[in-house]
């Protein structure tokens, strides 16, 4: 018996470290000790084979060159494409959002660009559509389909690639670029209200067409501009959206498309009138039901003024933030004219030549800013797809508590290293750093550095706020903007008064708004939804009754005019402070002009002018706040114009609102901060809205 004992004990631990190593990892805390933890995936191959074979001490992660330690180690192999799944089907949104958020799992995203692909390059698309399915996506990754007329937060995500595949292949001709007649009937109209080749009006040929691909390309960007913003709410990890398009021009403003062709219809203010209720309105009588050249003329000057190439780097911008790898396919191989013998004029040889460099170049550009790859001009498009998902097999996912401790919201440049010769990485190339609002949210508590006065890491009161004003943005459809309150989100939605004067938002619209709780959070999700009356731009939206809990919070917004069919939408996050907070997490803005009157009208529109006044809020909770507003330069520098602060309360929600107001009449044209200090005792919070005077 004494000899069994010894026999026994080495069982008895050799099954309990059996059981222990079955046991999940517990993640790690997302701050600690006042440092943020940091996720990376690294992608590492050697002539187009994964390495699998790499050790933690072989691989180093630098934040803007400063070395890190690695917390977490993890080879994340990929499973051959066609053998069975190891993961259920997600059904519902809630369960895909759970199945997106597993860091085993890749998510795909494929971006039919209806607009900018062709008949013949919808039909020839089956070929990469094929590879990316049998050789890239596993039988565990996720995969989604959208397009430039679907929004994101629809977005289903499957494991059945099979059945996409096959839907694909069945609907081969979604190709719309070549299209005489397409699902936006919109181009019908501007075909009207400009045609070409009519000797009375020799200055309308051409003016469709360019209308009509300015228009296509705004909403392409724009749709990849909600997609990155939808998945980064999904997970940290990389996301690779594969874009089927045949390239954008990326139009810039143009001042000969916007000046006058009719002498006798230079657009202006909204006509004044008398409602069918009595009451003075502005802008064109709800009882035209009929589109008139007017609204062509109104859509015309607002597209002649877009400046697509910044919109483009602004979007990989964001799409490196948001950790989003595009993959760009030219379905049509090799080119040699970007115009086909369509409905639309084609141009000449030389500026043909100059748009297909543009598109090209175009694409070369998101492709290699955001760390992804693009198969153009080539005539063996398969092969060259295939050889591009080569390397997105197995991956190592390494986590780090950042060094640099500092909540500034700004941006951080990653970079991976291996101790190995002649080997590829790729990850990452950056983030963006938490505010501390995002951090006593995220339940930490921020660390005050030595020496520091007041409390560490302020929220972010000039780069954020500017950030937010998005320059060169001035011609969005619909602009929104929100912030956070204890156990509750306020947000304005505004629709731009090109978009107001249109036909058929005449008879006004809906509004519906949906916040969505960011990935891990507890909070429910909650939906709004609103009457857009005739003539009214903007829309004032607190929420539900039900409380929200503390986090990260991704606000849609999507209004559709009664006689019309096409919404507009736009997407923005909002931070809802921790339960014991007492000041909001950021001010909403309410202007005061000649076309408000005497009233205060919310506004989601940074830009203002010097006849106007600003007036700021933010929710306060409890008594004995003192409120000390100031005015900065763009460089952060304080401004000697005097602002007034005090409080109010809103009986609809019963909260109280500390508020902050300035004329801007002493402003000269340029960006500026209205920043709102709020202290009760030792407690101080930074509250910051950035805005801009315009001519």
């Amino acid at each position: 018996m004494r000899a069994q004992r010894p026999a026994i004990a080495l069982f008895v631990l050799v099954a309990a470290a059996w059981a222990i190593a079955q046991q999940p990892e517990a993640p790690l805390p997302r701050f600690r000790s006042g440092a943020n933890l940091v996720s990376v995936d690294a992608y590492v191959s050697k002539d187009g084979v994964a390495l699998t074979d790499l050790r933690a001490d072989e691989l180093e992660v630098l934040e803007d060159d400063r070395p890190q330690t690695i917390e977490s180690f993890k080879l994340v192999r990929a499973r051959t494409p066609g053998s069975p799944s190891t993961h259920a089907e997600p059904l519902g949104s809630q369960a895909q959002r759970d199945a997106a958020a597993d860091p085993d799992a890749r998510l795909f995203v494929l971006f039919l660009d209806q607009w900018h692909v062709s008949l013949d390059g919808s039909a020839r698309a089956q070929a990469p559509v094929s590879e990316l399915l049998a050789k890239a996506i596993g039988p565990d990754d996720l995969l989604g389909v959208i397009t430039p007329e679907m929004s994101p937060s629809s977005l289903n995500l499957t494991r059945r690639v099979a059945a996409i595949e096959r839907v694909l292949r069945e609907n081969w001709t979604w190709g719309e670029r070549d299209k005489a007649i397409t699902s936006d009937p919109r181009e019908n109209e501007l075909q009207l209200c400009y045609p070409d080749g009519r000797r009375e009006t020799p200055q309308f040929n051409g003016v469709a067409k360019e209308l009509i691909e300015r228009r296509r390309e705004r909403k392409t960007l724009l749709a990849l501009d909600a997609l990155v913003s939808q998945l980064a709410t999904l997970r940290d990890d990389r996301k690779f959206v594969v874009v089927l398009t045949e390239g954008w021009v990326l139009f810039r403003r143009n001042d000969r498309l916007g000046g006058v062709l009719v002498p006798d219809s230079v657009p202006g203010p909204p006509p004044i009138g008398v409602g069918t209720d009595g009451r003075i309105v502005a802008g064109d009588d709800p009882r035209q039901a009929m589109v008139g050249f007017d609204s062509c003329e109104r859509e015309r000057v607002v597209l002649s003024y877009v400046d697509h190439e910044y919109e483009l780097r602004q979007l990989a911008q964001r799409a490196n933030r948001a950790n989003v790898t595009f993959y760009i396919i030219d379905p049509r191989g090799l080119v040699v004219f970007d115009d086909s013998i369509g409905p639309l004029r084609p141009a000449t040889p030389v500026a043909d030549r100059d748009r297909l460099q543009s598109r090209q170049d175009g694409l070369r550009e998101l492709a290699q800013q955001t760390d992804g790859a693009v198969v153009l001009d080539t005539s063996d498009v398969r092969g060259a797809t295939a050889r591009m998902f080569a390397n997105l097999g197995s991956h190592y996912l390494l986590s780090y508590y950042s060094s640099n401790t500092k909540l500034d919201g700004r941006f951080r440049r990653l970079t991976v290293r291996v101790k190995r010769e002649g080997v590829d990485v790729r990850a990452r190339p950056g983030y963006l750093a938490p505010t501390e609002a995002e951090a006593r949210a995220a339940g930490a508590t921020p660390v005050r550095e030595p020496g520091s006065r007041g409390p560490v890491a302020l929220p972010p009161t000039v780069a954020r706020a500017l950030e937010a004003i998005a320059p060169g943005r001035g011609n969005l459809p619909i602009r929104i903007q929100a912030a956070g309150g204890r156990a509750s989100i306020r947000a304005v939605v505004e629709l731009d008064a090109a978009t107001l004067k249109l036909p058929e938002w005449a008879s006004g619209g809906t509004l519906e708004v949906a916040i969505e709780p960011d990935k891990g959070s507890s909070g429910q999700p909650q939906s709004v939804t609103a009457a857009i009356e005739p003539g009214q731009r903007s829309v004032a939206i607190s929420g539900t009754d039900a409380p929200l809990a503390p986090g990260v919070y991704t606000i849609r917004a999507e209004a559709t005019p009664r006689a019309g069919r096409l919404p507009v939408r736009a997407s923005t996050v909002a931070t809802v402070p921790a339960e014991a907070a007492e000041v909001g997490t950021g001010l909403l803005a309410l202007r005061r002009g000649p076309s408000t009157g005497l009233a205060y009208m919310p506004t989601a529109d940074p830009r203002f002018r010097r006849t106007e006044r600003l007036r700021v809020e933010v929710p306060v909770v409890g008594t004995g706040h003192t409120g000390a507003p100031r005015l900065l330069t763009r460089e952060g520098q304080p401004m000697p114009l005097v602002a007034a602060y005090s409080t109010r309360m809103d009986d609809q929600r019963n909260v109280t609102l500390g508020v902050a107001e300035i004329v801007l009449a002493p402003l000269a044209a340029g960006e500026y901060v209205l920043e709102l200090t709020l202290t009760k005792g030792r407690a101080t919070d930074i509250v910051a809205y950035g805005f801009r005077i315009v001519p």
